[in-house]
């Protein structure tokens, strides 16, 4: 492919300020429409990127010059958008989570499975320089057998946070609390990493936001790898500091820790620094979003162009809302819960 694709971008808030810098740094991606029900974030996104706005994304659909669309929208919009998007040809890239429920995921791809346009999901952090490490680490065999695993992201949101956003906090539009929204990125490496979780039993609660929010604001749970593997998971919105993610994976030979974006090794109880990697407010945006997301973008434009799959489409993006969901299904009901396949 030798012309740029033509972008939508659908929903301009926080995190458009990282998508959009991202597009118009990328010589394969040319903004031609921005959407926004919010005139004053519709405005902003027609002085920065020069494209042409409107508050209704189905015309952006309508448009044959159009080639992908991002959906940056609230949650339970990820799935209507994304259908209507392939079934108007288009190639999606939405933000996680990919849906806001398991059936509105698969039908995601089924309409992609039906569609000439792909289904792309963010998950940006495997594309972190110490992720890639890691993985590289774990796919050669030098660590030996994965025995365990666990992960905590500890966190801090405070009630306006969910109050003057319109639509979080709310199991029909937010889909789920710390867990769906600020933890689900760690929820995906864990089954990136470590391979196809198994099952999953797990207690949420609703604690230091009681009577604020519907959703929980902490969870904890244990769970099962098809290899035999074992995980045990804790998230938290009641923390008093964004505290870095850690994400511990254990094998035969060696213990290797992801600390935000640095990866160490565990050598006689001490961490050994492996790769620092990027950091994310070098680059301007919120230290907890990452550094990659432009390493993504970039990745995705790349595959369209060159007509080969992109590695994070709808199969992969949904073992992570698979487990948040069974975690959800695991505290209402006390049981194990085996995950889904699709």
């Amino acid at each position: 492919m030798d012309k740029k694709l033509r972008v939508g971008v659908i929903g301009l808030g926080g995190i458009s300020g990282v998508h959009i810098p991202a597009l118009m740094d990328l010589p394969l991606a040319k903004i031609a429409a921005v959407c926004d029900v919010k005139e004053d974030r519709l405005k902003a996104g027609m002085e920065k990127t020069g494209a042409e706005g409107y508050t209704d994304y189905r015309e952006i659909l309508a448009r044959e010059d159009i080639d992908i669309v991002h959906i940056l929208t609230p949650h339970y919009l990820h799935a209507p958008m994304a259908i209507d998007a392939l079934r108007a040809g288009k190639h999606v890239l939405t933000e996680k989570p990919m849906a806001s429920t398991i059936e509105d995921a698969k039908a995601m791809i089924r309409a992609a499975d039906q569609s000439k346009g792909t289904l792309n999901v963010i998950f940006q952090n495997r594309y972190n320089a110490s992720t890639v490490e890691l993985k590289r680490i774990i796919d050669s065999g030098e660590a030996g057998r994965f025995l365990c695993a666990r992960a905590s992201v500890c966190w801090h949101r405070t009630e306006p946070y969910y109050t003057q956003s319109g639509w979080r906090g709310k199991w029909a539009t937010e889909g789920g609390g710390s867990l769906i929204n600020q933890a689900i990125h760690t929820l995906d490496l864990l089954s990136y990493l470590g391979g196809p979780i198994k099952r999953v039993r797990g207690h949420v609660s609703t604690d230091t936001l009681e009577g604020v929010i519907e959703v929980e604001d902490n969870c904890h749970a244990v769970f099962e790898y098809e290899s035999g593997a074992t995980g045990v998971l804790h998230t938290t919105n009641s923390y008093a500091v964004d505290s870095p993610i850690l994400l511990e994976m254990v094998f035969e030979k060696a213990v290797y820790q992801l600390v935000a974006e640095k990866l160490f090794r565990i050598v006689d109880g001490m961490p050994e620094l492996v790769l620092k990697g990027e950091d994310a407010r070098e680059l301007g945006v919120k230290s907890y979003w990452g550094a990659s997301h432009k390493y993504e973008i970039a990745r995705v434009y790349e595959c369209i162009a060159n007509g080969v799959p992109f590695e994070i489409d709808g199969r992969s993006g949904f073992p992570a809302l698979c487990l948040v969901k069974s975690i959800y299904r695991s505290s209402e009901t006390g049981k194990w819960v085996e995950l889904e396949k699709v």
